[in-house]
């Protein structure tokens, strides 16, 4: 009954100051809201089981290598099944592109090459006709597929017959053996299903190709365990590898993760902690925020419950008197924001919807689930406990004696002026250094954005592939294989240019007449392997000439190099038939330069100007890869351009791989730079949010802490006090906890900022960081010394017999 009538007297409470209601309910759900749906969008993502039956068994076997993210090869899976106690289940499978032919045009679809008992791994039967076996594995087998149901109805009219019919998939005329649900993806975003043949498995230990490789554990049997045992095995393996085939020694280790682990490269739990860190910041600050708010509410009724505690009034009544304002406001917050980040979650499906044509990995299902409405809970009592309870605990918990002779009229309580200070203190370094973190996520959003790319791939089609080595083994068949695709492809009519344009990664060259006694000192470069004309992606010849099909094995090795290499290193003179020596796999290679290019952007350039990199091309007929990115530009408004390298590749050999679905070049890079925008408006939002946050709050508390204070400006301005020296005093003190909160906030920064340098092999000048540093603290300063301000210009404005008068 007693508990009732403090409800109502809140609720009356809250009804006579709706500003202060909708004030404290706005900083409440913003905090909470930003809170919640991080934590829902990156669990989903990391850490949900797997919507299938048993889905939270399922594990991929990841195998680290000196620390390094790899996966283990067809013949580690093969010998390790043979000596393995721990697991039930233990299977491969390639994610890759299919395309499938309709009529006179196709379209590709993600899918996977499976072995049997994948399909009885994920629990799932198809809703027609069967799985996998494993005589349709055996070499040489009849080509069989399963499709998805929305494959069956979208795409093949959903013909009733289906099971027992033939389609053509890369080229090949494959029947159909059965048709899984349409939801069903597994591993991934696959929509056809196809054997994986046994030929994978003929191949030497030292050439065997790496793998997913999933398993289920036995019930028995704990994740430690198990991870003991295959690192066991897998480094014995390793080590009848090295003394084989002479291989280089290194340290193995295997480690059990999620699907959605294996897709971050096992570094998921670093970002789904680092950012629930910076949200659970968001969260404190927003409860500081609505402490305070509450906080001088309870302030204006500490006598009373000084006076009703010395009548005899328990705590608990009094603490529980003192928090229901903030409870109610609390639950109704927590209840707006759930339905808040109920209707963003269901945005951002849509959302993937439109950037992934494959909507993304069949996990990304993001709504209001169980563990959402957990945290929602959490974050909810989190909430009460630090803006509701606390205060109300700290208020009854006090000094009857020392309340009732502290804080006399107009002067504010050393116990509520050092916590007053405190939390200004604690507010200025939460707001700080989140602006800090921003600072460097919308810097990297904004490089990104508006990168300078020197290059052009409008009316551009890229394709990604592998040619089999085990079917070509020496580097002239596989040259051939290359140049024949190419021909291929250029004979159409509408395509203009074609070029085989594959990053290599950043290498180190030796100039001649230097000596370099330390390795650091050597140049890097990025390596670009090229076969036909770089004019195809916007590259253009700036002196001397592009390669010939002569520039061949037998001939000398010869380079391209960027005009930023031509002016670093030959400034005064011409580079052409200048050489120096390349270090590529441990070998040297003397290479001389046949032409100059103009720069253009490269991984190692990524934040910088065009010039702040060099760029080395090397030609594909003497650095022979089997892997390719290949380019082609077509004439404008041609359809079905993707259609030319299919049918090239089909015509060539149809048992290239295709890695990445064949579309436009620009559509990554839009992909990219919409997904950074994204970031950029977020991390804008977010700093925004947290400074309006810091802006109320350190309004709030300093507000409440010179009208506590405005009879002493009264005494002050009595006794001769001018107003510029009254300002000057309170703004000293605001400067004060000012200067402690940034202080605290830079020397985590500057340890976040260290290790961000290094993780990132010194992208950004370390200017940068002292730049933005500066940035924040200005504007962070100017924001917190205004809200210093502006209240103590209002208290100096009032006449000092009103301020002497004023309770």
């Amino acid at each position: 009954m007693l508990m009732l009538i403090d409800i109502k007297q809140a609720i009356r409470q809250l009804i006579k100051a709706p500003r202060f209601t909708v004030m404290t309910m706005a900083v409440l759900i913003g905090g909470l809201s930003i809170s919640l749906f991080t934590f829902s969008f990156f669990y989903s993502t990391v850490y949900k089981p797997l919507p299938l039956p048993e889905g939270r068994s399922a594990k991929i076997v990841s195998l680290w290598i000196n620390g390094d993210y790899n996966r283990l090869t067809a013949y580690d899976v093969t010998e390790m099944r043979k000596s393995l106690d721990t697991v039930d289940e233990l299977g491969i499978f390639n994610e890759t592109t299919t395309r499938l032919s309709i009529g006179q045009a196709g379209k590709s679809l993600s899918s996977a090459q499976v072995r049997a008992g994948f399909f009885e791994f994920s629990r799932v039967n198809p809703i027609k006709g069967r799985t996998i076996r494993q005589e349709d594995t055996i070499i040489g087998a009849t080509p069989v597929a399963l499709i998805s149901e929305e494959v069956w109805h979208n795409d093949l009219d959903g013909i009733e017959d289906i099971i027992g019919s033939t389609v053509i998939l890369d080229g090949i005329n494959t029947e159909v053996i059965g048709v899984m649900p349409a939801e069903y993806r597994f591993p991934n975003t696959a929509r056809i299903w196809q054997p994986l043949s046994d030929d994978v498995f003929k191949i030497p230990a030292d050439q065997s190709p790496r793998y997913r490789t999933y398993t289920r554990l036995k019930s028995n049997i704990s994740v430690v365990q198990a991870e003991q045992e295959m690192t066991q095995l897998v480094r014995q393996l390793h080590q009848e590898k090295v003394t084989l085939y002479h291989l280089e020694p290194a340290d193995l280790q295997i480690k059990l993760i999620t699907f959605q682990m294996d897709q971050t490269g096992g570094e998921g739990g670093v970002i789904f902690i680092f950012i629930n860190a910076v949200t659970w910041i968001i969260l404190l600050l927003a409860c500081i925020n609505v402490g305070n708010l509450l906080l001088s509410r309870i302030l204006e009724k500490q006598k009373e419950t000084s006076i009703r505690a010395a009548l005899g009034a328990p705590r608990h009544r009094l603490i529980s008197q003192l928090m229901w304002e903030g409870i109610i406001i609390s639950v109704i917050g927590g209840l707006l924001s759930v339905m808040l980040v109920g209707g963003a979650l269901d945005y951002v499906n849509k959302l993937l919807q439109s950037w992934f044509p494959s909507g993304g990995s069949f996990w990304w299902r993001y709504g209001m689930d169980s563990e959402t409405l957990t945290m929602a809970v959490v974050y909810t009592l989190a909430t009460i406990l630090f803006s509701t309870f606390i205060p109300a605990w700290r208020s009854v918990n006090q000094d009857i004696n020392s309340t009732l002779r502290d804080g006399t009229r107009g002067a504010q309580g050393k116990k509520a002026g050092r916590l007053s200070r405190l939390l200004v203190t604690t507010q200025v370094f939460l707001v700080a250094l989140l602006m800090l973190i921003g600072a460097i996520s919308a810097f990297i959003a904004h490089s990104f954005i508006n990168l300078e790319l020197g290059d052009d791939y409008s009316n551009v089609i890229s394709a990604r592939f592998q040619i089999p080595q085990d079917k070509y083994p020496e580097d002239s068949q596989l040259l051939n294989v290359t140049l024949n695709l190419m021909s291929e492809v250029k004979r159409h009519p509408n395509v203009e240019n074609v070029v085989i344009n594959n990053w290599r990664g950043t290498q180190s060259i030796y100039l001649n007449g230097i000596e370099y006694l330390y390795e650091k000192e050597v140049p890097k470069v990025d390596m670009i392997g090229v076969i036909g004309s770089l004019k195809t992606v916007g590259v253009s010849l700036k002196m001397g000439r592009e390669f010939t099909l002569s520039d061949n094995s037998n001939n000398r090795k010869v380079v391209l190099i960027s005009e930023s290499m031509a002016k670093r290193y030959w400034p005064e003179e011409s580079p052409i038939e200048q050489s120096f020596t390349l270090k590529l796999d441990d070998k040297k290679h003397q290479l001389f330069i046949v032409g100059v290019v103009s720069d253009r952007m490269n991984p190692s350039s990524l934040f910088g100007s065009l010039d702040s990199a060099d760029e080395i091309y090397v030609t594909g007929t003497q650095f022979v890869s089997s892997y390719q990115i290949f380019y082609y530009r077509v004439l404008p408004n041609t359809e079905n351009a993707d259609e030319v390298f299919y049918r090239a590749m089909f015509n060539t050999d149809r048992n290239i791989e295709l890695t990445y679905a064949v579309q436009p070049a620009e559509k990554n890079r839009n992909k990219m730079r919409e997904s950074m925008g994204v970031l950029s408006d977020v991390t804008f939002g977010t700093g925004f949010f947290a400074l309006l946050l810091a802006l109320v709050g350190i309004y709030g508390l300093t507000a409440n802490a010179v009208a506590q204070r405005t009879h002493e400006v009264g005494i002050r301005r009595a006794v001769g006090a001018t107003d510029k020296s009254i300002t000057l005093m309170f703004m000293k003190q605001g400067g004060k906890q000012l200067a402690i909160g940034i202080g605290i906030a830079l020397t985590f920064f500057a340890l976040l900022a260290f290790g961000f340098h290094r993780f990132t092999e010194e992208l950004f000048p370390i200017m940068t960081y002292y730049v933005l540093a500066i940035v924040v603290t200005l504007g962070l300063s100017i924001v917190v010394l205004f809200a210093v301000y502006i209240p103590t210009k209002k208290a100096i404005a009032m006449e000092p017999s009103t301020a002497l008068r004023y309770e």
